[in-house]
């Protein structure tokens, strides 16, 4: 990492077309270029007066199977794989527009954005990064077991447990610190997945139309139902709900700094609501210095 790292952007707009997973909606997704300090902005090109939605935590309007963004009547959802993408790169701001409700899937995982932003090229800006960094631990913990926790590091690092009671889905852990090198490698090709038994339920509420196994993996009772490719990873499924959770926790709007996060159980309406947490204690931090600076 730099010394003084300054904020980033992409050189030159670049797009993709797919279906989007749940909606299985055509869909078209450019991103452009943008200026010091605006954040992640998804843009519903599709809607009159093209309408703007800020990838923040104030704007998340459902977790059910994916983050789902909304700001009056526009919503945009399944954001986590493009937001994961820019936060592996080290993106802090881009205008990411949509002709439809919901980005393409491409093939489930995160590399045909990180591919698509890597061709614009990157390029700093005249900023310096804004870092979210706490020097004391935040912890959440939910009913059904999700727990997760913040804690001060050297470095920004995540561990990822995950537990399903399935045959086919044996405790799965991985770590990682987070940077280029490790997310290219360790995470950004790890595809999302569903159970068998559950895509029947899922297509009966409206989700899983745009699914298919070109851009899902589909675990049944014995074996593992995806694509010619078979699985890029024996432990797929732990290094998407890392992927997953890097993205949801751009939702707060800074890059974390010298952290190690743990969770297990990850899901991402447990993601939004751990980010919430570290949100709410860096602004508590920043206002209880700014207190400091000006009884000075």
């Amino acid at each position: 990492m730099k010394e003084n790292p300054l904020q980033t952007t992409i050189k030159e707009e670049v797009r993709l077309e797919g279906v989007g997973l749940h909606t299985g909606n055509k869909s078209s997704l450019t991103f452009r270029p943008s200026l010091a300090n605006t954040g992640i902005r998804f843009f519903r090109a599709d809607l009159p007066g093209i309408p703007m939605i800020p990838a923040r935590l104030a704007f998340v309007v459902t977790t059910v199977r994916g983050t789902n963004l909304g700001l009056g009547e526009a919503k945009v959802h399944t954001i986590e794989h493009v937001l994961s993408a820019c936060t592996g790169l080290g993106i802090d701001n881009i205008d990411v527009l949509t002709s439809a409700n919901e980005p393409p899937i491409m093939d489930g995982s995160a590399m045909p954005f990180v591919e698509a932003l890597l061709r614009a090229g990157l390029v700093d800006l005249d900023a310096p990064k804004r870092w979210l960094h706490l020097p004391h631990e935040v912890t959440y913990q939910a009913k059904d077991g999700a727990r997760y926790r913040a804690e001060p590091s050297d470095r920004f690092e995540i561990s990822a447990t995950l537990i399903h009671d399935h045959p086919m889905m044996p405790k799965m852990s991985l770590s990682m610190t987070v940077d280029l090198e490790s997310y290219l490698a360790e995470v950004a090709r790890a595809r999302t997945f569903c159970f068998e038994h559950e895509v029947a339920s899922l297509q009966s509420q409206g989700l899983a139309q745009g699914g298919s196994l070109e851009n899902a993996i589909v675990i049944g009772k014995s074996e593992f139902h995806t694509n010619a490719e078979g699985l890029r990873y024996q432990d797929e499924f732990v290094r998407h709900k890392m992927l997953d959770l890097i993205g949801d926790l751009t939702l707060i709007g800074r890059p974390l700094f010298k952290m190690r996060i743990t969770a297990e159980r990850l899901g991402h309406a447990h993601n939004v609501e751990f980010a919430k947490l570290l949100d709410e204690a860096a602004k508590k931090l920043r206002k209880s210095k700014n207190r400091v600076l000006e009884a000075k």
